[in-house]
């Protein structure tokens, strides 16, 4: 089988000839100074252009795709017209909605709706975009990857990974929205009807270019904690499950052909039902150390209604002894495997303390043990 075959097939809940295996999709990339370390450890030389700046993970290498065999390719939502971020004196950069960012672009400082009542929405400039933005090169790119290569092509989700909740507290604050959400629900319903509102426009000009080219589209939000949700299951079927249905109905009109691929860390096992009616086919990063979350259980209990994405822990096995790493590919392998419907990566961002060599076992050795029949 070629690389799209293979994951097609096991979208399909059908048997490919090994598991299929990704690295750089949503939170599934390598922080800068394991990239580096691995392109070292490969004999890589030359570097090469950051996709994108002011990450912790910034690099999306071909290089290092073809060397482990990566079955996906990823494109993500950028335009010549797209709003520039301002650099201001002390470091941080402030965006196009009005939130300002750390110097290292990984977390918000400033937070344009801390202090706003429900009447200061309406005034708030939202980063509606506009439907005149020039995507004619970012069609040709998904157009050649689905004309000229064997990869799955993903579309990558819009909003930099996040979702309606983060945008909504990195406006808000976290601890804030919150409490909204318990005392003022008018304010929560407002506020994230218009976060939705932007997300909805800018997948409407994305999937208006790529969308005929695409296999996979991925959307993401963290609803989980390693414990729990981050709130209730009646307040996201409120709040949020609305809205994610209705840019899911979207997505569907815009790609149809596409899998819909759904991020969401943690302990997220009371609302995967909710998940699959709204029409979530690929569920990640299905954290193994995460409460209610054991791989073997997510099988049988979705098996026939989801596939899996993700599964290897960043926590203990990634970065533990490859005796670890061997044991825990062959359980994530074993456990979501067997019948097809298991893509192996890492389940969140590969961080600093794993060795390189660690990450090159992880996919040599995925290679050889996933090949079906996979399970023991």
């Amino acid at each position: 089988m070629n690389n799209r075959e293979r994951v097609l097939t096991t979208l399909d809940h059908r048997v490919p000839d090994r598991v299929p295996l990704d690295l750089g999709s949503v939170g599934s990339l390598m922080v800068d100074p394991v990239y580096f370390a691995v392109k070292k450890q490969l004999g890589i030389k030359g570097d090469i252009e950051p996709y994108r700046r002011g990450s912790t993970a910034n690099y999306y290498d071909e290089r290092l795709l073809e060397r482990f065999d990566i079955d996906f390719r990823h494109i993500w939502f950028r335009s010549p017209d797209k709003p520039g971020a301002k650099e201001n004196p002390n470091g941080t950069v402030t965006d196009e909605w009005g939130i300002t960012w750390s110097s290292e672009g990984s977390y918000p400082v400033g937070f344009p709706l801390k202090d706003a009542a429900l009447e200061d929405l309406e005034k708030f400039i939202w980063p509606v975009p506009d439907k005149s933005w020039d995507v004619t090169e970012l069609a040709e790119i998904a157009r050649h990857l689905s004309e000229n290569t064997d990869y799955a092509v993903v579309a990558k989700a819009v909003f930099g990974g996040g979702g309606l909740l983060e945008r909504s507290y990195y406006l808000r604050t976290i601890d804030s929205l919150f409490i909204d959400m318990a005392v003022n629900k008018d304010f929560v319903h407002c506020l994230v009807e218009q976060v939705a509102r932007v997300e909805t426009a800018l997948w409407d000009i994305y999937l208006g270019a790529v969308g005929p080219y695409v296999d996979i589209v991925q959307r993401a939000s963290d609803l989980g904690t390693q414990l729990s949700l981050f709130l209730s299951p009646a307040l996201y079927r409120e709040i949020f499950k609305p809205h994610d249905a209705k840019i899911f109905s979207l997505i569907r009109e815009k790609a149809p052909q596409a899998k819909i691929w759904y991020h969401s860390c943690g302990a997220v096992s009371d609302i995967i039902d909710d998940f699959i009616e709204i029409g979530v086919d690929i569920l990640n990063p299905v954290q193994p150390t995460a409460a209610g979350m054991d791989s073997f259980e997510l099988k049988k209990r979705y098996g026939k209604r989801l596939c899996f994405h993700g599964g290897i822990d960043i926590q203990k096995a990634l970065p533990g002894t490859i005796t670890e790493l061997k044991q825990e590919i062959e359980t994530r392998i074993d456990a979501f495997g067997p019948g097809g419907g298991y893509i192996l990566a890492p389940v969140n961002h590969i961080q600093d303390d794993t060795p390189a060599g660690n990450v090159v076992f992880l996919y040599d050795y995925a290679r050889k043990y996933g090949v079906y029949p996979a399970g023991r």
